[in-house]
């Protein structure tokens, strides 16, 4: 993948990553949850590891990630 689709995508999961922790973090405000409520935190949180792990990967595969450090 080109630096520039890398780019691309590190800004649109960066921004998605950063919407779910906002929902997230709404949720937990809430004194109790509804069971769709509950169901949906969980899908909110598996989908947040989900898009960390893509931005890590994205991050990991930058020659400027790898290689020595210093």
């Amino acid at each position: 993948m080109s630096q520039h689709k890398d780019d691309a995508n590190l800004s649109r999961l960066t921004l998605k990553h950063r919407e779910l922790d906002e929902r997230l973090a709404a949720l937990a405000g809430r004194r109790f949850l509804t069971e769709p409520e509950q169901f949906e935190e969980s899908t909110l949180k598996k989908l947040k590891l989900k898009v960390k792990d893509e931005i890590e990967s994205i991050l990991a595969s930058r020659p400027e990630r790898s290689g020595r450090h210093g």
